[in-house]
C-alpha cells in the first residue's frame, strides 16, 4: 500500500470514530485490513476521542441554537403577521423537517394531504385577518393552486 491510501484509510476510519460515533471494534469489523491495535494508535495519536467530543458539543450547540432560532422566528411571524416572516418560519420548518427525516429512518409516514389542508388553513386564516382582499383572490384562485400542487407533487413522486 502506498501512503496515500494509508491515509485515505485512516482518514475513513477517523470518520466512522468521530462523526459515526463508532467503536474501534466496529470499525475493524468494517476495515478488516487494519488491526484493532492500529486504529487505536491511530486514534491515540490523532486524539479522536477529544475530536469526537468536540464534534458532539459542537452539535448540541447547534441544535439548541436552531432550536432557539426557530421559536424567535415563530414569536417574530405570530406577532408581526407579516406575509415574509410567515414564509420565513414556514420554509425553516420545512428544512428542520427534512433535516429530521434524514436522521431518522424510522420517521412516521406523513400525511400529506392532511399537512396541505392545514398549511392552506393557517394561510386563509392570516389572509382573512390581515388582507380580507388577498383572501378573496385566494379563495378566486384556489382551484389552480390545488392544481399546481398536483402537479409539482407528481413530478415530485
Amino acid at each position: 500500500m502506498g501512503q496515500e491510501h494509508d491515509l485515505q484509510i485512516r482518514y475513513e476510519a477517523e470518520e466512522l470514530y468521530v462523526d459515526q460515533r463508532l467503536t474501534y471494534e466496529q470499525i475493524a469489523e468494517r476495515m478488516p485490513a487494519v488491526s484493532l491495535s492500529t486504529l487505536k494508535r491511530w486514534g491515540k495519536d490523532g486524539q479522536w476521542r477529544t475530536m469526537r467530543e468536540e464534534r458532539l458539543e459542537a452539535r448540541r450547540t447547534l441544535s439548541h441554537n436552531l432550536f432557539e432560532l426557530r421559536q424567535a422566528m415563530m414569536e417574530k411571524a405570530v406577532g408581526s403577521k407579516e406575509a415574509q416572516d410567515i414564509y420565513a418560519v414556514i420554509r425553516l420548518e420545512k428544512l428542520a423537517q427534512e433535516r429530521s427525516r434524514k436522521n431518522d429512518d424510522k420517521a412516521p409516514e406523513i400525511d400529506r394531504p392532511k399537512l396541505f389542508l392545514e398549511d392552506l388553513e393557517f394561510v386563509a386564516e392570516v389572509l382573512k385577518e390581515v388582507d380580507p382582499d388577498g383572501l378573496k383572490a385566494f379563495a378566486k384562485n384556489f382551484d389552480v393552486i390545488i392544481q399546481r400542487f398536483k402537479e409539482r407533487d407528481a413530478q415530485a413522486a
